[in-house]
């Protein structure tokens, strides 16, 4: 995006709620891990070397080299913390039912992957057999496009298959909005619980709306969740002192509620099917990570993480 880091991040302001005002790219904040560790699973490994062509001694450098590059981007917590590389959607219960009907001979299934940020969802999908015609990626930083080439290795094989946009801008000149109504299937990893409920309501609006009115059509995705939902305030380093901002952690109960609402004010008939991880492979994956002396910074006795699909009836 040409644009200084100042006019972006009062862009950032006023078009799409972000996590804080004033955006530094420190990394002398909790959620920079020095280290990838556990995070790089053998699949994410398995994906750079034989989908990128990364030689198994190189990847950990690799790795590194590009999530400073998306740092520079925006300091994402998830990218400090090498989130991009588990391939959160592969984890998905209905990962397998979503890649068979994206692999069937002839079929014209279109998937928007948003907040793709460096599309590691999207290269997943396509090691595994998926059709790269069928799918695009959306954000709102465009650098993002050129850091997964980089990341990735495959400028030469998945382009022009980028949308850079703002998911709030229902201006005709966007250029996500030129596609409304068209996507078979939505994909949001990681991506409604950076907001407080209000702005996860209007997100949720702008998807149904993006999505195809067609029965089946379906927005598939994971976020991170609580056993104790409410608003939480967010408190420095995750905002500048005095900055008042909050974001909305959802249970399996009040992310039900909230596509139920959205469906019924858009008119929608929905499936809503959620389900949280396993118990006790979150609380196994955070003892890991302490024994490695990588306390994360978003881990608590509560967390968890929450699948889900919103269908079209």
């Amino acid at each position: 995006m040409a644009t200084t880091e100042a006019a972006q991040a009062s862009s950032i302001d006023t078009a799409t709620p972000r996590l804080g005002q004033n955006i530094s790219r420190t990394k002398a904040v909790p959620w920079y891990q020095p280290e990838v560790g556990s995070s790089l699973t053998p699949a994410g490994r398995q994906l750079l070397e034989t989908y990128s062509g990364i030689p198994a001694s190189e990847v950990e450098d690799h790795i590194y080299k590009i999530r400073d590059a998306a740092w520079e981007i925006f300091p994402w917590p998830c990218v400090g913390e090498f989130w991009f590389i588990s391939l959160g959607l592969s984890l998905h219960p209905r990962y397998q039912d979503l890649l068979t009907r994206l692999c069937v001979k002839d079929a014209s299934t279109k998937l928007l992957d948003l907040g793709t940020c460096l599309g590691q969802d999207l290269r997943k999908l396509i090691a595994d057999g998926a059709p790269s015609e069928a799918l695009w990626g959306s954000d709102y930083f465009e650098e993002y496009e050129a850091a997964g080439h980089a990341f990735f290795r495959d400028a030469d094989r998945f382009h022009h298959r980028f949308i850079a946009a703002d998911l709030y801008d229902e201006s005709q000149e966007s250029a996500l909005q030129k596609t409304a109504g068209t996507w078979d299937v939505i994909n949001i990893i990681m991506f409604l619980h950076i907001y407080d409920w209000n702005a996860q309501v209007r997100a949720c609006k702008r998807i149904l709306k993006l999505l195809s009115p067609e029965k089946g059509s379906m927005v598939i995705g994971a976020q991170s969740a609580t056993t104790e939902p409410g608003e939480i305030r967010l408190k420095p380093p995750m905002v500048a002192e005095g900055e008042e901002k909050t974001l909305y952690r959802h249970s399996l109960e009040t992310f039900t509620r909230m596509w139920e609402e959205v469906g019924k004010d858009q008119g929608v008939k929905l499936d809503i099917w959620v389900v949280y991880d396993d118990e006790a492979d979150w609380k196994l994956r955070v003892e890991e990570e302490k024994a490695r002396g990588r306390d994360r910074f978003f881990a608590g006795p509560t967390q968890r993480r929450l699948f889900f699909t919103v269908t079209v009836l």
